[in-house]
């Protein structure tokens, strides 16, 4: 999880997604949900705290990318009108 403790706050970092794992899995950290935003905000990945709920949003060919991968269970969600 990308860990925060002041729930209150916004907090915004910037960089290379490379690097965003060094934000995650930080022990005194509770939980916070958390979203990843490319720089042109091509696309947007949303995660809950628990991880289960990760959605991202994007051009075609990386949903269907995350689709395909064998090691990401992926599902297509229905648009909510």
């Amino acid at each position: 999880m990308l860990g925060a403790t002041d729930f209150h706050n916004l907090h915004v970092q910037a960089g290379r997604l490379g690097a965003a794992e060094i934000l995650y899995d930080i022990s005194d950290m509770d939980f916070s949900p958390s979203n990843l935003w490319a720089e042109g905000r091509s696309w947007v990945a949303r995660t809950d705290y628990d991880l289960w709920a990760t959605k991202v949003a994007g051009p075609t060919p990386l949903i269907g990318a995350l689709l395909s991968d064998t090691e990401i269970e992926a599902v297509r969600l229905p648009w909510a009108r």
